[in-house]
């Protein structure tokens, strides 16, 4: 006996080649294999499709995002401007403006209320990432903070639990709130 293979008596495939032969032993083994072919193929199978859904989900999750990010963008274009000219007025000059041009203006700081809100619902729900939430966010509250006329109309707008139609619990959840 060679000594390197000193307990070789011992291993279930030697074992099998001693009783049975080697062709036989052969069979044996290429049927088994055969036999767990469909287990390795499964397995494969599986891998692949959780590699492809697991893309698909993040291709369908960055295309929903660019069309909030494009959609949203697109909504606070058209309200930048006046937007900030509001944000520049004081309480006088909002006093001297007629009734109509404080009911337009109001409209627009609605409308902004509005955007901040489906925003913070969308980054709530998980659909907007915390990066752009963040960035967003500072951009509501630089513009909140700037102007004492958006914050009495936030005030007005948070009256009587008003801010649960703005999806929020609380009136400060999305405003840092901080009297100029």
């Amino acid at each position: 006996m060679i000594v390197g293979l000193r307990g070789i008596e011992n291993c279930i495939i030697f074992n099998i080649v001693n009783k049975i032969g080697m062709k036989e032993c052969l069979i044996f083994i290429i049927d088994a294999l055969k036999d767990l072919a469909p287990l390795f193929i499964s397995v494969i199978a599986i891998w692949l499709t959780t590699r492809y859904q697991n893309h698909s989900k993040k291709m369908e999750t960055d295309r929903m995002l660019k069309e909030l990010f494009a959609e949203f963008n697109e909504r606070y274009d058209k309200i930048n401007n006046k937007l900030d000219v509001i944000s520049k007025l004081s309480v006088e000059q909002w006093n001297e403006l007629s009734q109509t041009k404080q009911s337009e203006n109001e409209g627009v700081i609605v409308d902004f209320f509005n955007i901040c809100a489906e925003e913070y619902y969308w980054h709530k729900e998980g659909r907007i990432n915390g990066n752009i939430w963040t960035s967003w966010e500072k951009g509501m509250n630089d513009i909140y903070n700037r102007s004492e006329i958006i914050q009495n109309i936030w005030e007005q707008e948070c009256q009587n639990s008003g801010f649960q139609s703005y999806y929020i619990t609380k009136p400060n959840t999305f405003f840092k709130v901080s009297k100029i």
